[in-house]
């Protein structure tokens, strides 16, 4: 049997690589968490010469546009796909983790010359912890 995410998390994006801004790639989002389904906004600055495979400093809004995320972003290909890792950063003082751990994993694939559709969850281990912080 194939093991289960067992997230606290879930959520959905569109990346699309800016025509406008180099190196830029923008983002609308939405996760299990978002008050009736609201749609947060993105951005994120790394190397977009070769497409999305890349490293990205990417930081995240939510729908009334207050800072919800500032992490390290890493896109990889997988055949016609795109794996996804979100890392911590020092900034996102909120979250439990360490800095560099693996905080958001995603799929993806495209949707468009320069646009990806994305499903992401948050890590067990970060599930974990903040299951471990709620009081019961």
């Amino acid at each position: 049997m194939q093991d289960m995410i067992n997230t606290r998390l879930i959520g959905v994006a569109e990346y699309e690589i800016s025509t406008e801004e180099t190196d830029v790639i923008t983002a609308r989002f939405s996760t299990s968490g978002s008050p009736e389904a609201s749609i947060g906004s993105g951005r994120a600055r790394g190397d977009t010469s070769n497409g999305f495979p890349g490293d990205y400093r990417v930081q995240y809004w939510d729908a009334a546009g207050l800072l919800t995320g500032d992490l390290d972003l890493h896109i990889e290909s997988a055949g016609d796909a795109y794996r996804l890792t979100w890392r911590h950063r020092k900034e996102n003082v909120r979250l439990p983790a360490a800095i560099g751990e693996v905080v958001f994993e995603g799929i993806g694939f495209a949707t468009g010359e320069n646009s990806m559709g994305i499903a992401y969850w948050m890590s067990d281990k970060v599930s974990a912890a903040y299951q471990a912080r709620t009081p019961r």
